[in-house]
């Protein structure tokens, strides 16, 4: 076959290819046979296909990516050590900007995390390289699952980079860019890019019966492209409703578009069976699952599932009374799905503020176990969520009460039925999300909060592109960053927050 081009993400990911600090993104690899013959058969392509969410889903979950932090910045977590920048970005106040140095111990965080979303969207812009090159034999199912997986690999990966970053780079097999910081771009055409990648996935699917093998998902059971269509359809809607930065962005989504994908999406769970060995969610147990050891619960969400014996901030204060365990809780997983803590052991000097009454105890059968079992990665619940969110923001607050009192608010929380009020409607989908979702996908706390100007003044709204691919492309240091309270300026840091 003739010699492929290679996506070439600023001279790190992958060891693919090491030049081009300011030249184009997209460069022929002449010199590299290994990486030919990995698109050269179609079991080397599906092989390499087959092992695509899996690279994101690590990239997610690892406790060295951004999900540790962000999930401690939202105040849905929270955690006085260090590790994994977890304590660097819950500061109060929030008056220490994220560190975006090469530097910095936890340059890492960010650095990891951007390079291994990139190492799924290199291959996959290979593989649909190679099969649009027509030199290789594909049945007609064949030939639409690995470019319809490779498409929604793309949209969930450039999806994420667009939730967490305020601009990166877009490249596949007709696009290019420049290697410089002024050829990114910002994360609302990042999204636009990821939804467009996800809507092939979804017309390649419905138009092409076949089977994605269980192996490629981390699933129980093999998946119909019907089912996958689903699962397409709610990572679109997720996109869409998690971007934005505030309300006042918040306001601009096109509802009705998230409506017509939430609607189309899952029915059931989407759960991957990790195995702790090529499935594992780590992120989870350092945030408390399993455990309480590391991270708590924050009582921000104590709080709201017994907002009368729970504080919502433990005053940083050594005076501050001990909250008593909850005896009849509003909602009534507070006994079901969590844990009273009858002491912390958090470092006082670094905050009471960290301090918590409880943690979460839902998937101690894994984390407390041998951490193997299924785990939700995208529940009912949170695209029911999503579906009652479009309906709250297209005029129709019965219709999202409907959804929410049809679910786990009702069912698992025993909690009052919403009235159709868009207010009320809004706080239960709050309500839902903080608690029903704990430990399942990755960073939906801090999206919530930041959609709902809920995060502390001074907490960034989305990270820079990382320091070390910034010193990679010869960029000026010292690089921009976001963060501090000086600098709150509801764009790239809050400017309001919940306290």
């Amino acid at each position: 076959m003739k010699k492929l081009n290679t996506i070439v993400m600023f001279a790190m990911v992958l060891g693919v290819l090491h030049s081009c600090k300011k030249g184009n993104l997209d460069v022929e690899n002449v010199n590299n046979p290994d990486l030919a013959q990995v698109y050269a058969t179609k079991e080397n392509i599906e092989a390499t296909a087959s092992g695509l969410y899996n690279t994101l889903y690590q990239a997610s979950h690892s406790e060295n990516g951004v999900q540790p932090m962000l999930s401690t910045a939202s105040d849905n977590y929270t955690c006085s050590w260090g590790n994994f920048g977890m304590r660097d970005m819950s500061w109060e106040p929030r008056d220490f900007a994220w560190t975006n140095t090469a530097a910095y111990s936890y340059n890492t965080q960010t650095n990891t995390y951007y390079d291994n979303i990139y190492k799924a969207i290199v291959p996959a812009t290979n593989i649909i390289t190679s099969i649009n090159g027509g030199k290789i034999v594909f049945t007609a199912a064949e030939a639409a699952r690995a470019k319809a997986f490779c498409r929604f690999a793309m949209g969930v990966a450039y999806g994420n980079l667009a939730l967490v970053f305020d601009r990166t780079f877009i490249v596949d097999e007709t696009k290019t860019t420049e290697g410089k910081l002024s050829a990114a771009s910002p994360y609302k055409e990042v999204a636009a890019a990821a939804i467009k990648y996800l809507d092939d996935a979804i017309a390649i699917s419905t138009a092409t019966s076949f089977t994605v093998p269980k192996a490629w998902l981390g699933t129980s059971a093999d998946l119909s492209s019907a089912d996958f269509v689903k699962l397409c359809n709610t990572s679109a809607a997720r996109i869409l409703a998690y971007l934005p930065r505030t309300k006042t962005e918040l306001a601009a989504v096109d509802w009705a578009k998230v409506k017509t994908y939430a609607d189309a999406g899952i029915t059931t769970d989407f759960n991957v069976v990790v195995d702790d060995v090529v499935w594992y969610d780590n992120s989870a147990y350092y945030l408390g699952a399993g455990n309480s050891t590391w991270g708590l619960t924050d009582m921000y969400v104590v709080h709201m599932l017994d907002p009368v014996t729970q504080p919502a901030h433990w005053d940083d204060t050594a005076a501050f009374p001990y909250p008593p365990k909850s005896t009849n809780p509003l909602d009534k997983r507070l006994n079901t799905d969590f844990a009273y803590v009858t002491s912390n052991g958090f470092q006082v000097a670094r905050g009471y503020y960290h301090f918590s009454s409880y943690r979460n105890t839902r998937y101690d059968f894994i984390y407390a176990g041998d951490w193997t079992g299924s785990k939700p990665e995208i529940m009912k619940a949170e695209n029911d969520m999503i579906r009652a969110e479009a309906r709250a923001y297209t005029s129709d607050p019965a219709g999202a009460a409907t959804i929410i009192n049809a679910g786990t608010y009702i069912t698992r929380g025993q909690m009052t039925p919403v009235a159709s009020v868009q207010a009320d409607v809004i706080n239960a989908i709050h309500h839902e999300r903080s608690v029903e979702l704990i430990h399942t996908g990755a960073n939906i706390s801090f999206y919530e909060m930041r959609k709902l100007d809920l995060l502390q003044k001074g907490t960034p709204l989305h990270l820079p592109l990382p320091a070390k691919l910034l010193e990679k492309m010869e960029e000026a240091a010292p690089y921009y960053t976001f963060g501090t309270t000086a600098k709150a300026d509801g764009i790239g840091t809050s400017n309001k927050g919940w306290r």
